[in-house]
């Protein structure tokens, strides 16, 4: 059985890693292809409201997924979950209905300012939170394959629209890029959605007032991943205001060939969240530790060899496949290789506190973490240029990775005390 097991288990991690490949191809590939064919302002652009979506969607992960994440995986109708799937569907549909209100209201504002007034926007943002809802809800019950479908389903979408698009509109704008990527993502998601309500559909309407019950939780895990978010993205509107998409598409894009750090990170993330609740349960706080120790350690390393890797090809790579564009951004890679190593290891004991449901320790701790980053940002952009975020970026990171694994050992050593006198 224990052979089993094990079996199930590296089975779950495969496909959360199979799962994140399709996911980085959607992601990352799509990015790398628009910027070899856009404009840097138009690529700006896109890269803006990317931002923003990746923004709304940790907020959804704290209105929403994250109160699915600690239940025992089972199916949405299962008795141990049914109650709180059904509260948390409709508590995401007014959460996207909101998002969309909200996106139309910052695009039109965006208009005016000139460069980032993308209107079809208002279709790709809550389009792109659907589909994660839906994604992430099947990981937290325990259906990696079924999350992998929706994830294909999606990248062959998207790549169809976006080749068709590609021969169609010439040139091709942010417009035309977040209306088609929108469609992909509004297409599969509401598929999805369709399938993983099945059995919540009932009663749905009147089940929102027990969101009440989930509230003060809620309002936790919103400062903590509002936090989190000013430390990744936060330089992309900072930069964005100070220099204009043009730069802005510089530093992302040397930044996007270090995602696969970031992405291994949530494809670790998703997988383990099982096994870490099974050892909480089983109050197994040794396994507990050596599960995120051993994965902390493995994250820091892949993301400074891999930053190393691509610093060593980023000649070769912009000259074959980018014409030399953004050549000069090569200095930028060991920094954003420090950044990744510290937010590797910062997601790692994020889920192990989340997991324990210290959201209030995690949220103190990323609020502290993000006025360092946002100033840190802040200071190097005016003495070091838009590079310079980086370095804030990274200097928020470690601090934050530090105050959480500091609450983190106080947390354990506690409950393993609890645990010695029951």
């Amino acid at each position: 059985m224990s052979g089993l097991s094990r079996l199930a288990g590296a089975s779950r991690y495969l496909t959360a890693i199979v799962e994140q490949g399709l996911f980085s191809l959607l992601n990352l590939g799509v990015v790398l292809v628009l910027g070899r064919l856009m404009t840097p302002e138009q690529f700006g652009a896109c890269i803006f409201w990317f931002a923003v979506a990746y923004v709304l969607a940790s907020v959804q992960n704290a209105v929403s997924v994250a109160h699915l994440q600690v239940l025992p995986a089972a199916k949405g109708h299962d008795p141990l979950r049914l109650e709180t799937e059904r509260v948390m569907l409709a508590a995401t549909g007014v959460f996207l209905l909101v998002t969309a209100i909200g996106t139309a209201l910052g695009a039109g504002l965006a208009a005016r300012a000139g460069a980032f007034g993308v209107w079809t926007a208002v279709l790709f943002v809550p389009a792109y939170l659907l589909q994660q809802y839906v994604r992430l809800t099947c990981f937290s019950r325990g259906e990696g394959v079924t999350a992998t479908v929706q994830t294909g389903a999606v990248l062959l979408v998207a790549v169809i629209l976006l080749t068709g698009g590609a021969f169609v509109f010439r040139p091709l704008t942010a417009e035309h890029v977040l209306g088609l990527m929108g469609a992909a993502y509004a297409l599969v998601g509401l598929a999805g959605l369709w399938r993983a309500s099945a059995g919540l559909r009932q009663g749905l309407s009147s089940s929102l007032g027990g969101y009440l019950a989930y509230v003060r939780q809620s309002g936790w895990l919103f400062l903590g991943v509002s936090s989190t978010e000013i430390l990744a993205r936060f330089y992309v509107f900072a930069v964005g205001a100070a220099y204009g998409p043009g730069v802005l598409a510089a530093l992302s894009f040397s930044q996007t060939f270090l995602r696969p750090a970031p992405l291994l990170a949530s494809s670790w993330s998703m997988a383990a969240r099982s096994d870490l609740v099974a050892k909480r349960e089983a109050k197994n706080w040794r396994g507990y530790v050596g599960l995120l120790s051993v994965s902390a350690l493995a994250g820091v390393v892949f993301s400074i060899l891999w930053a190393g890797v691509i610093w060593a090809a980023w000649p070769m790579i912009t000259a074959w496949l980018f014409d030399d564009k953004y050549a000069d951004a090569r200095w930028m890679l060991p920094l954003w290789g420090i950044s990744a190593a510290f937010g590797f290891m910062q997601v790692v004991v994020s889920t192990g506190l989340q997991i324990l449901k210290a959201f209030k320790a995690l949220a103190l701790a990323n609020a502290a973490a993000s006025a360092v980053a946002a100033f840190g940002v802040l200071w190097g952009i005016h003495h070091m240029g838009a590079g310079g975020a980086i370095l804030g970026t990274a200097a928020g990171q470690a601090l934050e990775a530090a105050a959480m694994l500091a609450v983190l050992v106080v947390l354990i050593r506690r409950l393993s005390s609890e645990t010695r006198r029951g």
